[in-house]
């Protein structure tokens, strides 16, 4: 059961600035809507504490009819004061689910126009229209209040006439509450309960205290009353092969796609599986190829390279061939080489090259040889 806490005026979002500029606060008819979306599905009962002075009818009725079609059980607890429009609100719960503090007040009176409203020039027809207007204003109050409260027409209009502040006990007597809450550290008696014919006893309920913060708004939606109902998130800590941490939002068991986990990133864990996190989720976890696949892999690649290689060799040139291949290029290609180097071969010769003849030597007479033995013969003696 949510408890819901409207201990402010009533007031439209459009005039929610001028109570901020003054420091005070109020309630509209979206903080109330807010809080009924922001209920979790499987919470039926709205248990509201009310202490206002009421407000803007047109957002205290949204809020009345709000509360009636959220299909929720309604139980409401005056715990200070419950005035004007306030106790349109405190209607919408059945007369066996309302209640109040002993000394809770509570005062209704027939609508009026505020001093700051403005209504234009007051002429007669002027008059007469704002008169009837505030006629059917109170009519439609009146109706309210009769089908809550089981009491009749005229003497509801006397109280509102009389616009005057009544208690716990008058107002149980007009059928605004069937029971006043007694302080339990003082009696541990049962609450007491109005007597006539359209009340019931109340049914004794826990109490899940929401307020309409949006953090606990969010803590409903979950299932939890409070912060420090939240259970502590559980993390299994993973040291990665290069000594890097994961944390994995896990108790036990093994990590599976869908963990939340952090950092993000890609890990290679010491089984050698790989993890890839992207935020803040574990999306993919590739498993460990075997060593004989790894090998082939490599040699593979090996082979693919050393191919390359002797590819880009073979085709490799010189920084003077490029420059040459280069100047060739600029000056007109093949056509122009052949222009500058021409193919003329002059007659008689030979364009290939042709190898040495040995010279011949003239033949030596036996006289000749004579002398040259007789010569090295002399030399030896004079040596």
């Amino acid at each position: 059961m949510a408890k819901l806490y409207i201990n402010k005026d009533i007031a439209a979002d459009a005039d929610k600035m001028k109570y901020w500029l003054t420091g005070d606060d109020c309630v509209s008819f979206s903080d109330i809507q807010g809080y009924i979306d922001w209920m979790p599905g499987d919470d039926n009962h709205i248990d509201i504490e009310l202490h206002s002075c009421g407000g803007d009818c047109t957002e205290a009725y949204a809020i009345y009819d709000a509360l009636r079609a959220s299909g929720k059980e309604i139980s409401c607890k005056v715990v200070g004061k419950a005035a004007s429009m306030a106790t349109v609100i405190l209607l919408a719960a059945p007369i066996e689910k309302r209640s109040a503090y002993q000394h809770a007040e509570f005062l209704i009176h027939s609508p009026y126009y505020p001093s700051s409203a403005k209504v234009g020039e007051l002429t007669l027809a002027k008059l007469d229209e704002l008169k009837a207007d505030l006629q059917t204003e109170k009519e439609k109050m009146l109706n309210v209040y009769v089908e809550r409260t089981g009491q009749t027409r005229e003497i509801l209009d006397a109280q509102m006439i009389a616009d005057s502040w009544f208690d716990v006990n008058k107002a149980i007597e007009l059928g605004f509450i069937s029971s006043i809450v007694p302080a339990i550290s003082a009696s541990t008696k049962e609450p007491i309960i109005n007597n006539n014919s359209n009340s019931e006893s109340m049914a004794k309920e826990s109490q899940t205290t929401v307020s309409k913060s949006l953090l606990d708004r969010l803590l409903a939606k979950c299932g939890y009353a409070k912060i420090e109902d939240v259970p502590a998130a559980v993390g299994m800590v993973i040291t990665t092969s290069t000594g890097d941490e994961l944390t994995v939002e896990r108790e036990e068991g093994e990590i599976q796609v869908g963990d939340p986990a952090s950092p993000d990133g890609e890990y290679v864990l010491e089984d050698g599986r790989t993890v890839v996190v992207i935020d803040g989720v574990i999306t993919e976890i590739k498993e460990p190829s075997s060593s004989e696949e790894d090998t082939q892999a490599l040699q593979d690649r090996i082979a693919e390279l050393e191919e390359e290689n002797a590819s880009l060799k073979a085709n490799a040139k010189s920084e003077t061939d490029t420059r040459i291949i280069a100047a060739v290029t600029k000056a007109g290609g093949e056509n122009w080489l052949r222009k500058v180097t021409g193919s003329y071969v002059p007659a008689g010769r030979s364009a290939t090259p042709q190898a040495k003849k040995h010279e011949e030597t003239n033949p030596v007479s036996k006289i000749d040889k004579k002398l040259a033995e007789a010569r090295e013969k002399n030399k030896k003696r004079f040596n």
